[in-house]
């Protein structure tokens, strides 16, 4: 379904006017989109209310995305790309693994614990309990995309000696398991606040016990 969907996307980009107008246009949807999506349920959210919010005629939006589930898309696909990107962009991949671990680890949390991350992943849950196959394609093109960097990165350290990893993708996973815990869980239900000092001692620790079971 997923692949359908990235068609389906394709499809509308190919149809959108080109040029600065266009991309103007698209920016001035999508926010318009961003406002209403993520601080309204699914359901309450229609084609005309974000065209009216956009300040065009319904027709013109429907040239730059055919249906509100493919704009939906588009939204959550460029946030989640941005965010995974942004990790590694404030990320000196230096020398030290331990030091370039914990700025991952701080970047990961930081980001994904922002009140408008937070926005975000609480209307994939709504979204995504009905439609599954959108779950899978936000998967592929959020979580995947940091995880694959992420295990990347494990295996060169792996193959330069300094690790001892033998399935990154594994230790990818359990890497950032281990260094937000339920802080996230508690964020978007949340439960309470979480501190600052709560957060370095979760992302610390963390970073030590990946540390401990892969050192060589």
């Amino acid at each position: 379904m997923s692949t359908t969907l990235d068609t389906d996307l394709a499809a509308s980009a190919a149809a959108m006017p080109s040029g600065e107008d266009g991309g103007i246009k698209k920016r001035q949807i999508l926010r318009a989109a961003r406002r209403l999506f993520f601080h309204k349920p699914y359901d309450g959210v229609s084609m005309r209310a974000i065209a009216a919010q956009a300040k065009i005629a319904e027709a013109t939006l429907h040239l730059y995305f055919p249906s509100k589930e493919a704009l939906f898309s588009a939204l959550v696909v460029e946030e989640l790309a941005a965010t995974a990107v942004e990790i590694w962009r404030l990320t000196a991949e230096g020398v030290d693994t331990e030091a370039v671990l914990l700025e991952v680890a701080r970047n990961y949390v930081g980001l994904f614990g922002a009140s408008h991350a937070i926005e975000v992943h609480r209307s994939l849950i709504h979204v995504c309990a009905r439609f599954p196959h959108l779950g899978e394609f936000f998967y592929e093109h959020g979580a995947r995309v940091l995880l694959e960097r992420l295990s990347a990165f494990i295996a060169a350290r792996h193959k330069a000696g300094e690790l001892d990893v033998p399935d990154a993708d594994l230790a990818a996973e359990q890497f950032l398991s281990l260094i937000h815990g339920t802080l996230h869980l508690r964020e978007v239900l949340s439960v309470s606040p979480v501190s600052a000092g709560e957060i370095d001692r979760v992302i610390t620790g963390g970073v030590r016990l990946f540390l401990a079971g892969h050192r060589p």
